[in-house]
């Protein structure tokens, strides 16, 4: 899931979000990720 890899959030307290707080959540991590300087996202797993 998006949020708990990105978060490292518990499965359960991503779904205890309202849906309106949980896509503001996924859109602040997108914004975070595309910004310069940006850590590269881990491409180990598959």
């Amino acid at each position: 899931m998006y949020v708990a890899y990105h978060l490292h959030w518990p499965h359960l307290a991503i779904l205890d979000l309202e849906h309106a707080t949980r896509a503001t959540v996924i859109e602040s991590i997108g914004r975070i990720r595309h910004q310069p300087g940006a850590p590269a996202p881990d491409q180990t797993w598959s």
